[in-house]
């Protein structure tokens, strides 16, 4: 059986059911997503990633949109993170508008900044097999890609896909172009109509044609998982082996996909 590798991306919530499930999961790491940033992000996203990785003993990652810290927060963070238990940031690029003040807009900034200021953080980034249908766009995409590995990303997450091939694809004209960082194949189950809405409206992307005469929620979900199931071992064969899971807080379901994983 060739090898099975899943992370996760959890929201800001400290659950007791929530450790109790991660510690059976046993992930090779989770992500903390980001607050909405008219809260706390050391109250929320920050101090629940430390309570995980404290009670779970799971490598953790804190979500960081770059446009959401002023340079005070910044330097607020990085004194947080060295003092913490948190060696891991899936550092975004995020809203331009998020902050006006913010020291930052682009992820390859903020990679920078945090690879000189904390030089053993691992860090994580996004990539987006969809240019793969845009020559310049793909081409945009690999070259920030490798200047985003020079400035210390190790891992880069997939955007949401629903085409293997496509993703394949991408995965070889990064190998091709010299990327060596691991790219983890991002999957997300569509079990709910709002994933849905989410998917169409604003990732704008195409769904597969047999989620659009779902008439239930159940049949949603069973027919979500099963595609889900069917992409992750079309990959494994294929010859991937990481991939991370947008569930969210739904760990029933990724109880589900791993245990129907071949």
């Amino acid at each position: 059986m060739s090898t099975f590798n899943y992370s996760l991306e959890l929201l800001q919530n400290n659950s007791n059911s929530k450790k109790q499930a991660l510690k059976k999961l046993a992930p090779e790491f989770i992500s903390i997503a980001y607050t909405n940033h008219t809260l706390s992000f050391f109250e929320t996203t920050f101090s629940t990633a430390l309570t995980l990785k404290k009670v779970t003993n799971i490598k953790t990652a804190v979500h960081l949109p770059a446009s959401s810290f002023t340079q005070e927060e910044l330097d607020k963070l990085v004194v947080a993170l060295q003092k913490s238990t948190i060696d891991s940031a899936l550092i975004l690029s995020g809203e331009k508008k998020l902050n006006k003040n913010s020291a930052y807009t682009s992820a390859l900034e903020l990679a920078k900044f945090l690879s000189r200021r904390i030089p053993n953080l691992d860090i994580l980034c996004s990539c987006h097999p969809e240019t793969i249908t845009s020559e310049i766009n793909l081409q945009n995409e690999l070259s920030l890609m490798k200047t985003k590995e020079a400035a210390g990303c190790k891992i880069f997450i997939s955007q949401i896909f629903f085409d293997n091939t496509m993703f394949i694809h991408f995965v070889n004209h990064c190998r091709h172009a010299g990327i060596k960082a691991q790219i983890r194949a991002g999957i997300m189950p569509i079990v709910n109509k709002n994933q849905l809405t989410f998917v169409k409206k604003i990732l704008k992307l195409q769904l597969p044609d047999s989620f659009e005469q779902v008439s239930n929620d159940i049949e949603l979900k069973k027919i979500g998982i099963q595609f889900a199931l069917n992409q992750i071992n079309m990959l494994k064969k294929q010859g991937i082996t990481d991939f991370h899971f947008f569930t969210m807080d739904n760990l029933d379901t990724v109880k589900l996909l791993i245990d129907g994983v071949l």
